[in-house]
């Protein structure tokens, strides 16, 4: 069985990414274990809202990172080198200017959203430093994953995390408090950026071979309306818990939110090891849906075990990683668990269509948004009701999609 699972290109890049990717969000959440217990639960969430709008900053990132990996994938096959180094640069050089543009733009939003969410408005104005790197990490890592280099990828992303570990813990137990977690953060994925432009050497090396890419913007539209879902849906009920409930309970939600996001990055490496393997079938014209079905029972199985573990143990498991002062809401961590399922199995089908281009339409995923919005907005007078609409909206999203991919594919 293991023989087999090593002799395909998928099963050595998922055990590869798998390993790599969840040593990665393992850290992550020992980053976030530490803060829940040395800031309090008032604090960190606080902390859990500027990490959950650093993620729906981050919404470029997965689709930048997918729509390279795309192209890439492709040159990878004729071994064009000089033009995986022209997009890559050119790529950073566009995404400097569009940082700069948001970052005008989200500093000005930046003091309503405090006074939404009562928050420091600088501590708001230093996230959105963050917008730089959310444009260019994901040009460098792109270019590994389409080139195939998951040791690499995952590599990057595990001194980001240890580095964020380090200074994050060592700043707040200075006194720093929510603002030096944030500082752990910026400097981990500045060092993470550099470590990917190192890895890609051999590409910078390589002489520059001008390409045209004047179907890219049209292109990424499916990747940025696909991410954007994705990442909001990912990110917003912490964000929303904030501004419905008391600053204790909203931060007792942000530690049962992120257990429940443990699920979706830990499947997370499935679909980023699928992606360039289903695109470049893809372009060779070949059948990608083996590699699907794979990928589903494999991130399907994952999503279980986690239920079955959350179901059975939750006040173990909240006690051990974040303490006694946030096991108020355990009972409702069963519901988060397949909440967080339901989004990482619409997180796969969605990467599936992207990599083979079976988004047609994607303006229809506006409607699951809304969806989600109209129920949380309507269903929040206790957390459980919350937890509920959370739960419902993303089953509702999960069979929306798979039935729109069937729709497009049967179109084709």
């Amino acid at each position: 069985m293991f023989k087999k699972i090593f002799s395909s290109e998928l099963g050595r890049g998922a055990i590869i990414l798998l390993i790599t990717m969840n040593i990665f969000w393992f850290l992550n959440l020992l980053f976030h274990f530490f803060m829940g217990r040395m800031l309090g639960p008032e604090e960190y969430g606080v902390l859990a809202v500027l990490m959950s709008i650093l993620y729906i900053y981050g919404i470029p990132t997965e689709a930048i990172q997918n729509l390279i990996s795309n192209y890439v994938s492709k040159f990878n096959l004729k071994k064009e080198d000089g033009r995986i180094k022209f997009l890559m640069l050119k790529s950073l050089k566009k995404s400097f200017k569009i940082s700069l543009i948001f970052f005008v733009i989200l500093s000005i939003l930046s003091i309503f959203l405090s006074y939404f969410l009562n928050i420091n408005l600088w501590l708001i104005l230093f996230t959105n430093i963050f917008i730089f790197l959310s444009f260019s990490i994901p040009i460098v890592r792109g270019v590994l994953q389409g080139r195939k280099k998951f040791y690499l990828l995952g590599s990057g992303m595990i001194l980001e995390s240890v580095l964020k570990l380090i200074i994050a813990v060592s700043l707040v137990y200075l006194g720093f408090g929510v603002f030096g977690a944030v500082w752990g953060i910026m400097f981990g994925i500045l060092a993470s950026f550099i470590i990917s432009l190192e890895f890609n050497r051999d590409i910078l090396k390589s002489k520059e071979i001008e390409s045209d890419f004047k179907n890219i913007r049209l292109e990424s539209v499916p990747y940025f309306i696909a991410m954007l879902i994705i990442t909001i849906v990912l990110s917003y009920d912490i964000i929303l818990a904030k501004a419905f409930f008391s600053s204790e309970i909203a931060g007792k939600y942000a530690a049962l939110s992120m257990l429940g996001k443990i699920i979706f990055f830990g499947t997370m490496a499935i679909s980023k090891t699928m992606f360039p393997l289903t695109s470049e079938k893809n372009y060779k014209k070949e059948n990608t849906f083996g590699i699907f079905k794979k990928s589903f029972l494999a991130v399907a199985f994952l999503c279980l075990v986690a239920i079955i573990i959350y179901a059975f143990f939750p006040d173990l498991i909240i006690n051990l990683l974040y303490g006694k002062q946030y096991t108020e809401l355990s009972g409702f961590l069963f519901y988060l668990a397949i909440s967080f399922s339901f989004l990482s199995l619409t997180n796969l089908v969605l990467v599936y269509s992207l990599s083979t281009r079976g988004i047609k339409k994607p303006y229809y995923l506006f409607v699951f948004f809304i969806i989600e919005t109209a129920l949380l907005f309507l269903f929040h007078n206790t957390i459980f009701e919350y937890i509920l609409a959370f739960m419902v909206s993303n089953a509702i999203m999960f069979i929306g999609t798979l039935f729109l991919l069937i729709k497009w594919k049967n179109k084709d």
